[in-house]
């Protein structure tokens, strides 16, 4: 039975939103998402928003280059020193790829997909450095 209790959560345009349980993945097929079970942590949602709310801005999601998956990865990192299976990552960065040198996804989609120019420069091995300063910090975890 999943909690009804809001959770950090998920990464979109509308940037970091909380909601409760899987409210993201309502919108898919009928098969149920799988959840995996990654660990535990001290950190409170509201840490995570606080630590990751910079890198997460409204406005700056963009489907093939800064995305949930991204943002999974990041907090994952943040909450667990844990990174995400490279796996679920290479579709995305497959389109990527090939949209960057010719505009591949941009042509299929009829030019729904455009990238989002304030995702420039983004990437995940950048911010998961910049988590690791963070939580390298003296004043990290202190209230």
């Amino acid at each position: 039975m999943m909690s009804s209790m809001p959770s950090v959560g998920p990464y979109s345009s509308e940037g970091i939103t909380s909601g409760p349980g899987l409210i993201s993945h309502r919108h898919l097929p009928d098969a149920p998402p799988t959840v995996t079970y990654m660990g535990l942590t001290s950190l409170s949602g509201d840490e995570l928003l606080k630590n990751l709310g910079q890198l997460f801005k409204k406005g700056t999601y963009d489907l093939l280059r800064k995305n949930c998956n991204s943002f999974s990865d990041c907090a994952l990192f943040f909450l667990l020193d844990s990174r995400l299976d490279p796996n679920l990552r290479c579709l995305e960065q497959l389109g990527h790829m090939t949209d960057k040198r010719a505009g591949i996804i941009q042509k299929i989609t009829g030019g729904d997909y455009r990238p989002n120019k304030h995702a420039d420069g983004f990437t995940v091995d950048d911010s998961i450095k910049y988590i690791n300063k963070i939580k390298s910090s003296s004043k990290f975890g202190f209230k």
